[in-house]
């Protein structure tokens, strides 16, 4: 959803998902099948983000996947319009010193989701300001990989982050790519 569309639903769960397929009385076959439409009920627990803050927020997820402290702490002084963090330095120093065990022998036995409480506990302690929009998809995210943690507990969620992330990348490239060949 964020990725594709910039647009998350802070509250999905069964009963706020509607399914609905077009019953249409002409004859369609192969590829001219009508697809379903999904809908998104109770959409009041909804953010969209900036242009800038999507992009501070996947590159914030980048970092995190590759478990690079520093990084991950400068793009989180960037998800707020108004910073009023009194020491950033100090932040950037205990977020790195938090991955720096992430990134160790033992913390491949430390869940990505606790490093990303760490990192939240490192905000909260440092004064860093984060906008509602932005919190609203971090934490949402949180629930989420905690669902999928009990779900299947062996499913590699920084590995599909990491293919999501730089694919984006990728495709994002791809696209400036030909838009350059094809310009007039």
């Amino acid at each position: 959803m964020l990725l594709a569309d910039n647009f998350i639903h802070a509250d999905m769960h069964p009963g706020n998902i509607l399914v609905r397929v077009s019953h249409s009385n002409a004859s369609r076959k192969g590829l001219f099948k009508s697809k379903p439409h999904v809908i998104f009920l109770d959409v009041g627990m909804t953010a969209e983000l900036s242009k800038k803050d999507r992009v501070n927020l996947l590159e914030f997820f980048k970092a995190v996947a590759l478990r690079d402290g520093r990084t991950a702490a400068e793009c989180t002084l960037k998800l707020s319009k108004q910073q009023n963090c009194p020491n950033p330095g100090a932040f950037i120093e205990g977020v790195e010193k938090h991955f720096r065990l992430w990134d160790s022998a033992e913390g491949d036995y430390i869940h990505p989701a606790d490093c990303m409480q760490q990192l939240l506990e490192q905000v909260r302690l440092h004064r860093v300001n984060i906008d509602g929009n932005v919190c609203t998809v971090m934490v949402t995210t949180l629930v989420l990989e905690s669902w999928q943690r009990k779900l299947d507990p062996k499913y590699d969620v920084m590995h599909t982050l990491q293919t999501l992330l730089f694919k984006v990348d990728w495709v994002e490239s791809l696209f400036y790519t030909i838009g350059g060949l094809m310009a007039p």
